[in-house]
């Protein structure tokens, strides 16, 4: 995608989200809506972007109605992030509401980003050590599906921090069908003149059974989820998570 290609698509995407905010107000009575993420400048804008919108008294039962109907006025290709932020944990929601300045420099934004990141992976991991310890021996359908849920969270949370470290730092993010698989390839060397590696090649391989697994539960019906085949990644997210951090952390500091 050219420069220009990715300047119209972010005006296309700009002139969506203010079609989505009056159709929030309109249609659904909520009562604040709020543009935020890169749209807003609270990051940098790239081609695969969401359009970041939240929303106070939007009723759940009318949650699935209201994404349906923005992404109507979406344009192809452009992904819906619809926050309701009662359901938003407090850091996420003072950035949110411009509550919380984004420092200037790239390089700490950069670190407030991962730093926000870092703390739903963490929530992610305590709900999935509530699920471990309540589990019956043989899970059922809605308690298989529920963990499956889980390492799809885990694996999107850690693949934004990825992305952000693209975007950011560079060489920005890889383009083709592949692109997810080669983002994370890209986090384990180091681009010359750039940055240095991000993570090391065994949390790489580690990571990539998590991707894998995110890709299956994304292209597979439910009952075929088996609780024997992703237990070893439940059990793993908290020494994953732990691994992530570190490495992520260290790799800041080091900028």
């Amino acid at each position: 995608m050219t420069l220009k290609d990715e300047q119209m698509r972010r005006r296309q995407a700009q002139e969506a989200a203010e079609a989505c905010v009056q159709v929030l107000r309109e249609q659904f009575g909520v009562r604040q809506v709020y543009v935020f993420g890169s749209l807003s400048g609270q990051g940098p804008w790239h081609s695969r972007s969401d359009v970041d919108i939240a929303v106070e008294g939007l009723p759940s039962r009318e949650y699935v109605h209201a994404l349906s109907t923005l992404y109507q006025i979406l344009p192809e290709g452009v992904e819906l992030d619809l926050i309701t932020l009662e359901d938003a944990p407090p850091e996420m929601i003072a950035r949110i509401k411009g509550e919380m300045d984004m420092p200037e420099d790239p390089k700490e934004a950069l670190a407030k980003e991962v730093a926000d990141e870092l703390l739903s992976l963490g929530r992610i991991v305590d709900q999935a050590r509530l699920v471990l310890r309540k589990l019956p021996q043989t899970p059922t359908f809605i308690e298989v599906n529920a963990a499956g849920k889980l390492i799809h969270d885990f694996y999107g949370g850690a693949e934004r921090i990825f992305e952000r470290i693209a975007v950011r730092l560079g060489p920005g993010l890889p383009i083709g069908e592949s692109w997810h698989t080669l983002l994370l390839r890209g986090m384990e060397s180091g681009v010359e003149g750039v940055r240095q590696a991000v993570i090391d090649h065994a949390l790489a391989l580690r990571l990539m059974d998590y991707l894998r697994f995110r890709h299956l539960f994304r292209h597979t019906y439910g009952y075929e989820l088996e609780w024997g085949k992703l237990s070893p990644l439940v059990e793993g997210l908290e020494e994953t998570l732990t691994l992530l951090r570190r490495q992520v952390e260290g790799f800041l500091k080091g900028l």
